[in-house]
Formats: structure tokens, C-alpha cells, sequence
């Protein structure tokens, strides 16, 4: 395990006991993972799954969601304190604490040998080391006509965001830089660097760890079938844009009010500005 995983292990960690905030609908923020979950619950329905594994499930707040609308859930974190919390949330909904336990999706014997009707992996994805073996392991965990529900960071959305993420988009992504001379290389970094007025990530002074510090992926909505799931004999049924932003995220903190209530509005949408527009993306697959 590489040190920005074991950093991000850390991360979670510590989010452990306010962890379950991020699923109330007036998350001070913006409730994202609920819109995410609703959006999951709705599929989950119209493809009738029952048996649901949820890899990475965190203090086990969309479980207990899950299981309260019929469906037979099993989760497990990689974070130890996650897990604990877990264990005890499970136990307050009266439902057993040994539907959680402690495995890492990059580590075939610590998984499950049984198989699902639909396997979720939300806000895994973009902490993991080798995504291949990931969804290996998730493939080997699913029905023959099984689903997975994985959520990836979307790469896309650096053209929207005017920030450091839209210079290392751009600088790494669009432009092929190794083919440029030394100088003009310079003078591009120069330019995006100010158009964007980029800062570079501070450690926060309470010595807790930032979201910036630990290992975040980002992928490409129009190349992750090719690059990702082709290659371990899964493909893309659907591909479900969440997290929109009406306006590009520095406008969040001037104008909060406004901000949410116009990125709620495009969560019901279902357009290519999903491309653009969302910070986030949850793909649902099958086996080839």
C-alpha cells in the first residue's frame, strides 16, 4: 500500500464519527451522496435486485437506507473506524452488526465468496491503487446478470471549474506538452497559472488531514469503457452524472443560497452538460 493510500485510510478514519452528515438531506454543503444514493435506490428497484454488496460502505448509513426499502445489503470499509461506527449505527436500526466487516477491494481473500445482485462502490474508485484488480474482484463478486454501481470523480468537469484541476487538465490532458520546447512549455504553465490563479493545497492547521492530501483520481466519462471495463470483460449499460454545479464551484461560498438551488434544479436532468457540469458520475455495468 502505497503512502497516500495508507493516508487516505487515515482520512477516513477521522471522518468516521460525522460521516453519516453527508447523507442528511440538509447537508450544510450540498447532499450529494443522498442524491446520489436516491438515484442508485431508483435503479436498484427498476432492475429488481435484491442481494446488494456495498464495498466501501463507510459508517453504514446507505445500508441501513438500503434495508429499510426490502433489499438484503452486506457492506464493508477498509477503515477500521468506519467500520466500528458502523457496527454500531447497524445495531441503533436494529439490524445485525455482522452485516459489515473489515476487507480492501484491492485484496481478493478478504472479499465475500458469495454473489450479488448488484454491487456498489461509491467514493472507492478514486482512492484506489490499481482499479483493475478492483473491479476484477468486484466482477468476480456478481450474478451472471448482475449490476455494479461505481462512482468515479469526473475528469471533464476541470474544463468547467477555473481552477488548479483545469491547469493539470489542461496542461496534461489536452495539450501534449512533451512536444513542446522548454521555454514555451514554461510560458504555457505561466498562463494558466494566472488565468486561474492557482494555489497550491494547504495542510489544515488543526492537524487533520484535507481531502487534498490523499490519492483522488479523477477519469474520463468518454474513454473509462475502453480503458477500464472492456479490459476485465464488463460494459457500461449507463452512465449517471450527479453532483452538478450551475456555476463554477468558487461561486458556492459567494452565493450559496442561489448555488444549490440551481445545481438541485440539474440533478433531474439528464442532458450532455452532465459532461460538464457534474463533478462526479456513477457508472452502471454488466458482464460482457
Amino acid at each position: 500500500m502505497t503512502s497516500k493510500n495508507k493516508t487516505a485510510r487515515e482520512y477516513y478514519d477521522q471522518e468516521a464519527p460525522d460521516y453519516k452528515k453527508m447523507y442528511e438531506p440538509k447537508y450544510e454543503k450540498y447532499p450529494a451522496n443522498l442524491i446520489r444514493l436516491k438515484l442508485i435506490i431508483k435503479r436498484l428497484k427498476q432492475n429488481k435486485s435484491r442481494k446488494i454488496l456495498d464495498t466501501g460502505c463507510g459508517t453504514a448509513i446507505p445500508m441501513i437506507k438500503l434495508l429499510k426499502q426490502g433489499f438484503d445489503v452486506n457492506g464493508f470499509d477498509y477503515s477500521k473506524q468506519m467500520v466500528e461506527f458502523g457496527k454500531s449505527e447497524l445495531i441503533s436500526a436494529k439490524y445485525s452488526s455482522k452485516r459489515i466487516f473489515q476487507a480492501d477491494l484491492e485484496k481478493n481473500k478478504t472479499l465475500p465468496t458469495k454473489k450479488f445482485d448488484a454491487i456498489l462502490s461509491l467514493g472507492v474508485f478514486p482512492h484506489i491503487k490499481n482499479e483493475k484488480i478492483a473491479l476484477r474482484n468486484i466482477r468476480n463478486c456478481l450474478n451472471k446478470n448482475g449490476k455494479t454501481f461505481i462512482e468515479f470523480r469526473n475528469e471533464l468537469f476541470a474544463t468547467f471549474s477555473m481552477n488548479k484541476y483545469s491547469a493539470d487538465f489542461y496542461l496534461n490532458e489536452l495539450i501534449d506538452i512533451q512536444e513542446i520546447p522548454t521555454k514555451v512549455k514554461n510560458k504555457l504553465i505561466n498562463f494558466y497559472s494566472k488565468k486561474l490563479s492557482i494555489k497550491r493545497p494547504t495542510k489544515q492547521k488543526n492537524g487533520r488531514i484535507s481531502y487534498n492530501e490523499i490519492l483522488a483520481k479523477f477519469r474520463n466519462p468518454l474513454t473509462i469503457e475502453d480503458e477500464l471495463f472492456k479490459p476485465e470483460k464488463m460494459k457500461i449499460d449507463k452512465i449517471h452524472f450527479y453532483h452538478y454545479h450551475a456555476m463554477p464551484p468558487n461561486f458556492q461560498s459567494k452565493y450559496p443560497e442561489l448555488f444549490i438551488k440551481l445545481s438541485k434544479k440539474l440533478e433531474k436532468s439528464d442532458s450532455w452538460k452532465g459532461y460538464f457540469l457534474s463533478s462526479a458520475f456513477v457508472v452502471e455495468s454488466s458482464k460482457i
